[in-house]
């Protein structure tokens, strides 16, 4: 259990040492506060106690239950309920009681019990008690969600929302600008460029608090822009996923993340490799995801046949068993090529060239024969033997095919 108080002796009598104790002793009021400090989550009940010893009689209307509201200039404080009177805030949800209450002469002492029901974001901040000219507070943590997060591209100082998910394209002056808006001081914001934290980068700007009322009670709303005039974007960072971030104690984290697209070459984002097949199965697929600024001009498949005598198919044509065909959405491109009626000479590797304006790149795809079932005999304790239904063999094969097909599945949904 928490306490915490602050006593204040009034010292008016000033003759004999003795007595003058004596009425110290007598006088000293007395705040102590218990379950000052609450860490709660939207909905709880909280109860926080002050006792009050040795306030005056004339006085005792005047203890309060208190909260202090900070603003960008000044520090205040609002009442939220007197001991006796009625509520000043216009709420069901702050209940006030008395209890223990004791006379002693002109001084009373009494336990005054403050309830909060179902606990909102707008309930935090410090509270606590006063009485003639002492006060003492404790801490209502309320762990809100953050409210917004926007993630801007800046070019020559116009701001351009993005969308999580976007595939965007970065010239090396482009800027990037990630506003958050939030309620919770412990609000951590941060921005990755793959595995960088490339946060120490930016310049942060904090906004002035925004005060609102609601039922009569204050809540304080903050935002915090980080702003990165150049991001300095390079062909290293083709493909890579750009993230801002804002993470808040006991809520999942919001981000808003994209990928980065860099004018040059084309680059691979992935190509299942090696792909599987079996011997007699209607079709077999290889596919790259590729990421290319400007968009790609020439898409080529070819691959070493018989006598070494190579042999392509481009674009979205079909040469006899092969198919080659792609699908693109912003600056990605989905490249596959089917193969129909596979046989043993189709597992081979495969060559994927493609280009754009800047130049070409080349990508290796392997099809590989998918693992075969096998039949293995146990001998029963009757002495008779029963064949088990097939083990896959080759775990390293069987993981290389499941992750074909997940793939596969992953690719064609994004697409």
């Amino acid at each position: 259990m928490l306490t915490m108080a602050v006593k204040s002796c009034s010292g008016f009598l000033k003759v004999f040492v003795l007595f003058l104790v004596a009425f110290q002793g007598a006088a000293c009021l007395t705040l102590t506060l218990e379950n000052d400090v609450h860490q709660v989550l939207p909905g709880a009940d909280i109860t926080i106690i002050c006792h009050v010893k040795n306030v005056r009689f004339t006085t005792i209307r005047n203890i309060q239950w208190v909260k202090k509201v900070f603003e960008q200039t000044t520090k205040h404080t609002i009442s939220i309920y007197t001991a006796i009177q009625a509520p000043f805030r216009a709420t069901g949800r702050y209940l006030v009681r008395p209890e223990n209450a004791t006379v002693s002469g002109e001084f009373r002492n009494v336990d005054l019990i403050l309830q909060i029901r179902n606990v909102q974001v707008e309930d935090l901040g410090h509270i606590g008690c006063t009485a003639d000219d002492q006060e003492i507070y404790g801490d209502l943590i309320v762990y809100a969600p953050v409210n917004s997060i926007k993630l801007s591209k800046q070019v020559t100082g116009q701001l351009t929302q993005l969308t999580d998910g976007d595939v965007v394209n970065f010239m090396s002056s482009d800027g990037l600008v990630c506003e958050v808006k939030y309620q919770d001081p412990q609000t951590v914001i941060s921005v990755m460029k793959g595995s960088e934290n490339i946060t120490p980068s930016f310049n942060p700007e904090y906004n002035s608090p925004v005060k609102t009322e609601t039922g009569g009670l204050v809540t304080m709303s903050f935002g915090t822009t980080l702003k990165l005039r150049f991001l300095r974007a390079s062909s290293d960072d083709n493909g890579k996923k750009l993230q801002c971030t804002a993470s808040v104690p006991m809520y999942p984290p919001r981000s808003v993340t994209i990928t980065m697209v860099i004018t040059g070459r084309p680059s691979t984002l992935n190509c299942i490799n090696p792909a599987y097949a079996s011997i007699g199965q209607s079709t077999a697929q290889l596919v790259c995801h590729i990421i290319s600024s400007p968009a790609l001009s020439s898409v080529v498949w070819s691959w070493s046949a018989e006598g070494d005598m190579m042999v392509s198919v481009s674009g979205n044509q079909t040469q006899g068993e092969y198919a080659a065909s792609y699908q693109s959405r912003n600056f990605n491109f989905s490249i596959t090529l089917t193969i129909h009626g596979v046989t043993a000479e189709h597992f081979r590797e495969y060559i994927l060239r493609v280009g754009n304006g800047h130049g070409i790149r080349d990508f290796t795809v392997q099809l590989q024969q998918a693992p075969t079932a096998t039949s293995a005999a146990v001998t029963l304790p009757s002495g008779k033997t029963a064949t088990t239904p097939g083990s896959i063999s080759g775990t390293a094969s069987l993981r290389g095919w499941l992750l074909t097909a997940c793939m596969a599945a992953l690719l064609a949904y994004t697409f």
